[in-house]
């Protein structure tokens, strides 16, 4: 009962968000403004963004398979990676949970059994929310317009940083992880950690590529500015700063089709700082189209591997 209110809840402030976050746009932005993602320069940008933000995928679908391999899956990268790409278009379903269910009916069909998805996809999922909030956090010691703008003591950001060092620690600290689980999930209670737990060298490892996913993506949104608004100077940190947080948030808001409104009010809120409010709409404008077209592009690069798998079954 307290999970669907809390899900309603969240799509009830998604919805809100989205509607305001629409109507804000149309008030501020012209045509003319529209126009400047068309221009050869900005569609070159955007491209370039495009295919940076697609990296995420073969880049997670590597960790992926280096924690299933821990324990005892083995699978091909090419058949992790086609299973993300299919559905990451799913996350845009009311819920937020339609990718996971998606991505578990297929990793089922394929051979990989229940327990070791859902404790490698909880261990990714974790490792990426301290991966973007480090990255935000730093970001925010390094750039004092981006702290100015959230307003955050140091005692927050220490606070912030320390749950997540824990978090992170408890994963790899295998003697405590034990404990925990003979308490929260006694049915495991005798299994070997080495069936429930990736290595910590893998979880180390996950932990650098979920923190490259945000750099790369961060990359290609500094560049789209770049090109959208040009003749000012554009803060890198900044930029990533905003995304990484609004990635967090929009993550953690239930309810909310793949953050959306939710990331758009938060990047604007942390871009204020240094971007009035026509520019800072462009740019996160143009990063939700960036993230929409490279979700369906993964989609379509997913499904065509698919549809050669099953045409190379079929020969056989």
């Amino acid at each position: 009962m307290m999970k669907r209110i809390y899900r309603l809840l969240g799509l009830i402030i998604g919805s809100i968000a989205t509607i305001a976050f629409a109507i804000y746009a149309i008030k501020k932005l012209s045509i003319d403004d529209f126009s400047r993602y068309i221009t050869p320069p900005a569609l070159t940008s955007i491209a370039i963004a495009i295919l940076l933000y697609i990296t995420i995928i073969p880049m997670n679908a590597s960790a992926w398979r280096k924690m299933l391999a821990d324990l005892g899956i083995a699978k091909s990268w090419r058949e992790l990676t086609m299973i993300m790409a299919i559905t990451q278009m799913a996350k845009y379903l009311p819920g937020n949970v339609g990718q996971h269910i998606g991505r578990g009916a297929m990793s089922i069909a394929r051979g990989i059994s229940i327990r070791p998805f859902i404790f490698t996809v909880f261990a990714e999922t974790l490792l990426t929310l301290f991966a973007g909030t480090a990255i935000g956090l730093l970001c925010l010691l390094f750039s004092p317009v981006a702290l100015d703008a959230l307003k955050l003591s140091n005692q927050a950001i220490a606070l912030i940083v320390g749950t997540g060092i824990i978090i992170l620690g408890l994963m790899i600290y295998r003697p405590l992880v034990k404990q925990l689980i003979r308490r929260f999930a006694p049915r495991y209670a005798e299994s070997s950690l080495d069936e429930v737990l990736p290595f910590p060298l893998t979880l180390l490892r996950a932990f650098a590529t979920y923190s490259l996913n945000y750099l790369m993506i961060g990359a290609g949104l500094w560049l789209m500015s770049s090109t959208l608004i040009p003749g000012i100077q554009h803060n890198f940190i900044l930029l990533l700063c905003s995304f990484s947080l609004a990635w967090i948030i929009g993550f953690v808001t239930p309810g909310a089709p793949a953050g959306l409104g939710v990331r758009e009010a938060v990047m604007l809120g942390i871009l204020s700082a240094s971007y009035s409010g026509e520019n800072g709409l462009i740019i996160v404008i143009g990063l939700r189209l960036v993230t929409v077209l490279g979700d369906s592009l993964c989609f379509l690069v997913g499904y065509g591997m698919l549809l050669l798998q099953r045409n190379k079954t079929t020969l056989k």
